[in-house]
């Protein structure tokens, strides 16, 4: 590292909640400012960012205890969540996330398993590397990537499906009432048909592919036009509702991930890291937020993520840091 980074305070938890975004805003300076990177200008920056407000240097604190617990971190092996392994009584919004509930997002790309609470109140679950298949009552067949979650509502009228989170494939068996799954702001109409819907994208939005026959994908709110994806297309809507055009792409691209592989065509490394996240039992971050957006073509095994970070490695320039048993760290080569 070339610079010191900034030291844990002892002192008392701060009293003020911070919002959500201020906590993730907090992380992603920790994380670059122990990347080995940092700048005296990124140093500056962040105390000057810290002193903007109460919130702001209570998101701080928070941030830089969770940095210090991160190389203590230990798994409960009966539950299988993720605890700070030491003995403070900081952390505790942050602590609640990481322990009881078992996740924290930073920066796009850091995720700790929390089984007990995806499913928790969900009708159909997964785990960290668990894939699912399940059959429902009208005779359609659901698969639930790593990390997903979904309700099922059916009655006479329409057949429901709401993705919670993670992705799933539907193959839709016909009959006369609509099969609708709603994610987000989103929902996708069946037309006879089988398709993927994935919303675990890095910036928040849907990606809908279907294999076979078309669905009807448009916005839940705010009049926002809505568009037909064909056999052999795949759409994104972005965080805003905002449908985008559809583009071609290959059904067994969408299907890959059933066998465990992940076919990335041009695709975000940040979406890649997402996807690899879900059989990652731990965090996976980046030191800039500009890595994020590196373009990658690649054929990669889900089922062996630290294998295929390191092939990502091999083709790019980043490097790939195992901090500790929990933290792995993508940073510029």
């Amino acid at each position: 590292m070339s610079d010191k980074a900034p030291a844990v305070k002892q002192a008392s938890t701060p009293s003020h909640c911070p919002s959500r975004d201020i906590s993730d805003a907090a992380l992603a300076w920790v994380v670059r400012l122990h990347s080995g990177e940092a700048t005296g200008d990124d140093r500056r920056a962040y105390e000057a960012w810290r002193r903007q407000s109460v919130e702001h240097e209570a998101a701080a604190f928070e941030a830089e205890t969770l940095w210090s617990d991160a190389a203590h971190l230990r798994r409960d092996r009966r539950t299988g969540l993720v605890y700070p392994g030491r003995d403070t009584a900081m952390l505790s919004r942050r602590r609640l996330l990481t322990g009881a509930a078992g996740v924290v997002v930073l920066g796009g790309g850091l995720t700790v398993s929390r089984p007990w609470l995806r499913s928790l109140g969900s009708d159909y679950a997964t785990d960290t590397a668990e894939t699912r298949s399940i059959d429902l009552p009208d005779g359609s067949r659901v698969v639930l990537n790593a990390r997903s979650a979904m309700d099922v509502s059916f009655d006479e009228r329409a057949r429901r499906v709401v993705l919670k989170e993670g992705q799933a494939f539907f193959d839709v068996a016909a009959e006369a009432r609509p099969f609708r799954v709603a994610s987000g702001g989103v929902m996708v109409t069946a037309l006879g048909t089988a398709f993927d819907v994935d919303a675990n994208m890095a910036d928040g939005s849907l990606g809908v592919a279907v294999t076979r026959h078309s669905v009807r994908v448009h916005p839940t709110a705010g009049g926002l036009a809505g568009v037909t994806v064909a056999e052999g297309q795949r759409v994104s809507v972005a965080r805003d509702g905002v449908v985008g055009a559809p583009v071609a792409q290959d059904p067994a691209i969408a299907l890959a991930w059933q066998s465990g592989m992940y076919v990335a065509e041009n695709r975000r490394l940040d979406d890649i890291v997402a996807a690899l996240s879900r059989y990652h039992g731990g965090w996976i971050v980046f030191s800039h937020d500009s890595l994020k957006s590196t373009r990658v073509s690649a054929v990669l095994d889900l089922r062996t993520p630290d294998a295929s970070l390191a092939a990502l490695a091999s083709g790019l320039p980043i490097r790939v840091t195992r901090m500790t048993r929990f933290m792995t760290l993508i940073s510029a080569a």
